[in-house]
C-alpha cells in the first residue's frame, strides 16, 4: 500500500486527476467523477483534499454505505500508515466478494443468486459488464445515447409524414382513412408525448420494478435483462438508453396493436408523439446519470429525484421525464429523501 502526504495530495486537484482523503486512505476518484450521482459540478470544491466529514455526515447529501464501498474500489493508498494499519482497514474489492464472476457473460450465472438476487441488484457497482457470450447479441444489448435520436427522429418525421398524407397501411386490417391536417397533427403530437409519459410510469413501476417471482431463474434473467442491470450498473453509458433493436420490436408491436383501436392516421399522429416522449425520455435519463445541470435548476432538482429512486428508495419516483403520475398516483418520493441525495 503505498503512502501518500497530504500536501502531495492536494496537487491532484483537478476534474481529470482527482485524488480525495477518506479515513486516512487516499482514493483516485478521476474516472468516477463524471458518474457520481450528484453530478461533477458538486464535487469540484472537494479535489485534492480531505473529505472525511463530508462523506461521514449530512454536510452535502447522504452517502448510503452502498457509496462507501464504491469508493473503496478507487482506494490507492494512505496518509502516513503503517503496513498494519492499512490491513485492518482494507476492504477488498467487490468482485473478489462476489458470487457472480464478473469476468464471464452474466446472464449464465443469474441462477445461483435465488433469493439473494433483490439485495443483489440493488447494491450498485461502478464497473461495467457482458451480458451474452455472442458478440453479435452483445452488441445488438448496447445502445449509445445518440443513436436514440439518430434512429427515432427520422422515424417520427416518417410517421407525420404518413398521417399528412393518408398513404396507405401495411397492416392487412386496416382500411384507407383521411388525412390529418397539419393543426389535427400538432394537436396529436402533444396527446402522444402525454401518452407515452403515462406507459414510462407504468412500465417502470409494474414491470421494471415487479419483484414477483424472484427465486424463478428465468424470472430473474427476464428482470435483470429488463432493468436490473441499469440498478446494479447504473453508471455504464452503453446500457443506459433503451437498445435501438429491442426498441424497434416494442415500438412495432404497440403501432400494430393502436391500428386495431384507432384510425391509422390519428394513430400515426399520436404515435409520433409518443416516439418524441420516447426520445425525451432517454435523453433526459441519459442526462441525470451523467449531466451536471445547474444548481437550482429543474433538471437539477429532476436529477436529486432520480438519485433518491436509485439510492434511497426504489419503491417510489418511478417518473423519469417528469413527476407527474408520481403526484398522480402518490408514488413521489418524500422530499426529504430527496435533499439528502441531491
Amino acid at each position: 500500500m503505498d503512502r501518500f502526504s497530504v500536501d502531495e495530495v492536494s496537487r491532484h486537484c483537478t476534474v481529470d486527476d482527482a485524488w480525495v482523503i477518506a479515513g486516512g486512505l487516499v482514493y483516485d476518484v478521476s474516472t468516477f467523477l463524471d458518474a457520481h450521482p450528484g453530478g461533477i459540478t458538486i464535487t469540484r470544491e472537494y479535489l485534492g483534499k480531505d473529505i472525511s466529514s463530508v462523506i461521514s455526515t449530512n454536510q452535502i447529501h447522504k452517502h448510503s454505505d452502498n457509496a462507501l464501498e464504491i469508493l473503496e474500489h478507487y482506494r490507492i493508498g494512505c496518509i502516513g500508515c503503517g503496513r498494519v494499519e492499512v490491513e485492518k482497514v482494507a476492504v477488498k474489492k467487490y468482485q473478489e466478494n462476489d458470487p457472480i464472476d464478473w469476468s464471464k457473460p452474466l446472464l449464465a450465472q443469474l441462477h445461483k443468486l435465488g433469493d439473494h438476487y433483490l439485495p443483489w441488484v440493488y447494491k450498485p457497482v461502478t464497473f461495467k459488464h457482458r451480458l451474452f457470450q455472442s458478440e453479435f447479441v452483445e452488441m445488438c444489448s448496447k445502445g449509445p445515447w445518440w443513436m436514440v435520436p439518430l434512429v427515432w427522429i427520422p422515424f417520427t418525421c416518417y410517421m407525420c409524414y404518413l398521417a399528412l398524407t393518408g398513404a396507405p397501411s401495411y397492416l392487412p386490417w386496416v382500411t384507407t382513412a383521411p388525412a390529418v391536417t397539419l393543426a389535427k397533427l400538432l394537436t396529436l403530437i402533444p396527446v402522444g408525448v402525454l401518452i407515452w409519459s403515462l406507459i414510462e410510469y407504468l412500465l417502470h413501476r409494474f414491470i421494471f420494478h415487479l419483484n414477483l417471482f424472484m427465486s424463478s431463474p428465468a424470472w430473474i434473467t427476464f428482470h435483470f435483462i429488463l432493468h436490473g442491470q441499469h440498478h446494479k450498473a447504473p453508471f455504464d453509458r452503453d446500457r443506459l438508453v433503451f437498445p435501438v433493436v429491442p426498441a424497434g420490436i416494442i415500438m412495432l408491436l404497440i403501432y400494430t396493436t393502436g391500428g386495431f383501436i384507432l384510425p391509422i392516421n390519428i394513430m400515426r399522429g399520436s404515435f409520433a408523439g409518443g416516439i418524441l416522449g420516447y426520445i425525451g425520455y432517454d435523453m433526459i435519463h441519459y442526462y441525470l446519470h451523467h449531466g451536471s445541470p445547474s444548481k437550482g435548476s429543474y433538471f437539477a432538482a429532476l436529477k436529486a429525484y432520480h438519485v433518491a429512486h436509485h439510492y434511497i428508495n426504489h419503491h417510489k419516483g418511478y417518473g423519469i421525464s417528469s413527476k407527474l403520475w408520481d403526484f398522480v398516483f402518490s408514488t413521489v418520493i418524500e422530499s426529504r429523501d430527496i435533499n439528502s441525495a441531491d
